[in-house]
């Protein structure tokens, strides 16, 4: 993935917390800007983390005991698997289809690889048991990929730089967003749950800007391997805009991305 993360301008307002960690082969990083005591959030991070955890092990297919393991090694019938597995092959099925086959949640071989889907959907997760501890204006990132609520500090919106991914430490636009969430796909990541609708593999990057991190994430990685077809893909989610940045490195973005608070 191209280097991709905020910026968060002035700072101001509580002193934020941040805590970095390992998790499903990349880091997550937590920025918490409430005025709430330490212990309190400490435990909300914890939580979160706890929860990254718990569906690494679910979903992983490098964990011999996880649940997806079990299932492409036929040990458990899909239809007996915990109900988060059953969500996430669901959405998996319905991108598929949506994508013309853009997007697989299997591999070669056939068997289920849903890392495609399961990062932004755990991430959003995780964001989730922050708000459930209380916590109201925090930034949660899963390799770069990232949901946000609140502000980062009393009137100000949360700002983000989207990378050049020919030029490391370059931008091409930043936005301004409040609750919500921006994720990108590039070649740097491009895996099994990405196929090539036809030989015009012609991005370096696509990144969507929206509501959920579950969808912003699949949809930046069905459309980037669409090219420049992505983009009216993308246009018809409501509240999703999305930016493609070609191998000439011209940026072209969907109609509405101009309204997303662009900077």
């Amino acid at each position: 993935m191209p280097d991709f993360g905020p910026d968060f301008g002035p700072d101001f307002g509580p002193e934020p917390v941040r805590r970095n960690a390992p998790v499903m082969g990349t880091v997550v990083s937590m920025h918490v800007h409430d005025h709430l005591a330490p212990v309190i959030i400490d435990a909300a991070i914890d939580d979160a983390l706890a929860e990254l955890e718990r569906l690494e092990q679910m979903f992983s297919t490098f964990r011999p005991t996880s649940v997806i393991s079990r299932i492409n090694r036929g040990e458990l019938n899909l239809l007996d698997a915990p109900p988060e597995v059953i969500e996430v092959v669901d959405a998996c099925t319905w991108l598929e289809h949506a994508s013309n086959g853009a997007f697989s949640m299997r591999r070669v071989d056939r068997s289920l690889d849903p890392a495609g889907f399961v990062k932004g959907w755990a991430a959003e997760r995780a964001a989730a048991r922050l708000a459930a501890r209380g916590l109201s204006n925090f930034m949660l990132s899963v390799g770069g990929d990232l949901m946000v609520l609140g502000e980062p500090a009393p009137g100000r919106r949360w700002h983000v730089a989207i990378a050049d991914p020919r030029e490391r430490g370059e931008v091409v636009r930043s936005v301004e967003i409040a609750d919500g969430a921006v994720a990108t796909s590039g070649t740097s990541e491009r895996g099994s749950h990405i196929r090539t609708v036809d030989a015009g593999y012609d991005l370096l990057s696509f990144t969507v800007l929206g509501p959920s991190l579950s969808w912003a994430d699949a949809f930046a990685t069905a459309a980037f391997a669409m090219g420049h077809a992505g983009l009216e893909w993308v246009a018809q989610f409501e509240g999703y805009e999305g930016i493609a940045i070609d191998l000439d490195g011209v940026v072209t973005t969907t109609d509405g991305f101009a309204e997303a608070s662009v900077v």
